[in-house]
């Protein structure tokens, strides 16, 4: 005779229960902000990291990189919060005073990223300057903050290091032209872009480049044609693509965890 079958019945119903209130609470967690889950993941664990760094007293050599760290993930689950900007300014104030003038230049490095990424751009351009450390793949970055800033003698010179560098790189090209553009001399953006086909006549960009530049003069003979010659070369060449807008509008934080 069975006479346990309530008491087991019971222990199943809390089993059962207990797996759906799991399960709902899953759920919201999925449905609700931030939507990169995998980022909030990596920022709960690096607070951990930190947590049991503090209790066994070896937090303060690596303060900073847990503020950094942190920075780099509220950025990625929230572009539009500056919480992540605050994270970064204490990575510089816990920098110990032991550390080298070229780890204070990789912070402001990175900050400059953090903050190109959210949209100050101001404050990105002071930090790429205060770093030192441009590279060949910021000097479009850095010329387009310097535009904005209406620096154009500034702006020029970083898109020039870009094609001293490498004197058919696209990007650097694109700079210039769109600097003239800006200050209204599309004839001299025309004629930079014909440098660049010059130099590489087998780049679709640089002729969908050419193919703007005479739309906004008016030549839409000679914006069709440019149109036609770049699609020969790359039929699933997106016109509307931008290196310049892709440039101060960063899709992705690119940013290494340390």
């Amino acid at each position: 005779m069975i006479t346990n079958f309530k008491k087991q019945s019971r222990k199943d119903d809390v089993i059962l229960l207990t797996w759906v209130v799991v399960i709902l609470l899953l759920v919201v967690w999925f449905i609700i902000p931030p939507r990169n889950k995998f980022t909030q993941i990596c920022f709960w664990g690096n607070n951990a990291k930190f947590f049991f760094a503090k209790m066994i007293g070896t937090s303060a050599s690596t303060e900073y990189i847990f503020h950094r760290n942190n920075a780099i993930y509220l950025a990625r689950m929230n572009p539009k919060k500056t919480i992540a900007l605050k994270e970064m300014d204490k990575a510089v104030q816990t920098l110990p005073s032991y550390a080298s003038d070229k780890e204070l230049r990789r912070l402001y490095k990175d900050r400059a990223e953090i903050k190109l990424f959210l949209g100050d751009y101001k404050g990105a351009l002071n930090d790429f300057v205060n770093s030192d450390m441009i590279t060949f793949n910021d000097s479009l970055k850095v010329a387009m903050l310097f535009k904005l800033a209406g620096n154009y003698k500034e702006a020029l010179s970083y898109c020039n290091n870009i094609l001293n560098k490498d004197n058919s790189a696209y990007a650097g090209f694109a700079c210039i032209a769109d600097i003239y553009t800006s200050v209204g001399r599309p004839d001299v953006a025309l004629k930079v872009w014909d440098l660049a086909i010059d130099r590489n006549k087998n780049n679709p960009r640089a002729y969908a480049g050419r193919a703007l530049i005479k739309k906004a003069m008016g030549d839409m003979e000679g914006y069709n044609n440019d149109i036609k010659i770049a699609k020969e070369y790359s039929p699933a060449l997106n016109i509307e693509d931008s290196i310049i807008e892709d440039a101060l509008h960063p899709k992705m934080l690119i940013l290494d965890i340390r």
